[in-house]
């Protein structure tokens, strides 16, 4: 027979409004005695007590679960990163006891009917489309969800976490300029969205501190449309021509190293090659640097975050959280 709270006081002497206090963490668990919360516990453990979270759901009204909302199909890239994210936040949501639902976010109509068939009080978002994020925040703003944003948000009334782009490219090309690299160029899509502005700014900000600027940008939607740009420049003479590529991704640096290679330029000795996300650097076959992303440990901060956001630590929460992103280069010397 499942032990009962009455049954805890009984044993521990105390009230039952006293072994819920402490059973739930509450805070006015710490106005009682050290010794009187020991005896509560032992008696928890004496009579074999284990929490029914259905019961607490029930009665409490909140359901201990966080919705993961995935933008699904978007990318293999996208794919992999979503995997890292599931499983830090699996690892985070198990520690703290919850559980996780992870939602479709590209149909937003049933995401929105899930979170409100479950009572879902606490989201993370993992998405690209601008429009996807905003009204992912409306909503969860009109329903009081504590929502927390990974990577991407279009939004500033919540918190994101993401990692530290802008530093990481500025790394990049510090270690490109102490190689003697002077004219760097950088490729990157055609749109600017947050993670594009930031890997560029890092690149030029790198490059100002050596008192140089960023001035050869091919920018444009699919990656395949660099082809023009890196053939032209290719084509200038030596002193002219780029002897490094930084990419804001590794789908960008292997056409830039297609292009080279193509062209009969030898991959590092003539020019290097740094892409971001280390999604495929790795596996191709010449040496080509990239940047990867700690997705997993911005999962389980991303539970952290939400789960604080609806306690009295709320105020205390900032809205961005940087994560370091470690480089990674088989290339150097």
């Amino acid at each position: 027979m499942r032990a009962t709270l009455t049954q805890i006081a009984k044993r521990a002497g105390v009230s039952t409004a006293a072994v819920s206090q402490v059973l739930n963490n509450h805070p006015h668990a710490q106005t009682l005695r050290p010794e009187t919360r020991k005896r509560i516990l032992e008696a928890v453990r004496e009579l074999g007590y284990c929490r029914n979270e259905n019961a607490a759901e029930i009665r409490t009204g909140v359901t201990k679960t966080i919705a993961l909302l995935l933008e699904f199909g978007h990318s293999s890239v996208h794919g992999e990163a979503a995997g890292e994210i599931l499983m830090g936040l699996l690892n985070a949501a198990s520690e703290s006891g919850y559980n996780v639902k992870v939602c479709n976010a590209a149909d937003l109509e049933h995401t929105r009917r899930e979170l409100l068939k479950y009572g879902i009080q606490y989201a993370v978002c993992f998405a690209f489309s601008r429009l996807l994020q905003h009204e992912i925040g409306e909503f969860c703003r009109d329903r009081k969800i504590s929502l927390c944003y990974i990577q991407e948000s279009g939004r500033d009334d919540f918190p994101l976490v993401y990692s530290d782009d802008r530093a990481a490219m500025r790394e990049v090309a510090r270690l490109l300029l102490a190689e003697g690299h002077r004219r760097i160029a950088v490729v990157k899509p055609e749109d600017d969205v947050r993670y594009s502005v930031e890997r560029c700014t890092g690149v030029a900000e790198g490059l100002r501190e050596h008192g140089l600027k960023l001035e050869l940008i091919s920018a444009h939607y699919d990656p395949q449309d660099h082809f023009a740009d890196l053939e032209r420049w290719f084509d200038l003479p030596e002193p002219e021509r780029p002897t490094a590529f930084v990419c804001t991704d590794d789908n960008r640096a292997a056409e830039v190293l297609i292009t080279a290679l193509r062209l009969g330029i030898r991959i590092p000795e003539q020019c290097r090659i740094f892409g971001f996300g280390d999604t495929i650097a790795g596996r191709l076959y010449f040496p080509v640097g990239t940047v990867s992303q700690p997705f997993k440990e911005m999962g389980e901060a991303a539970v952290k975050i939400v789960t604080a956001r609806k306690s009295e630590e709320a105020g205390k929460v900032p809205l961005l959280h940087l994560f370091p992103a470690v480089l990674k280069d088989p290339g150097r010397k």
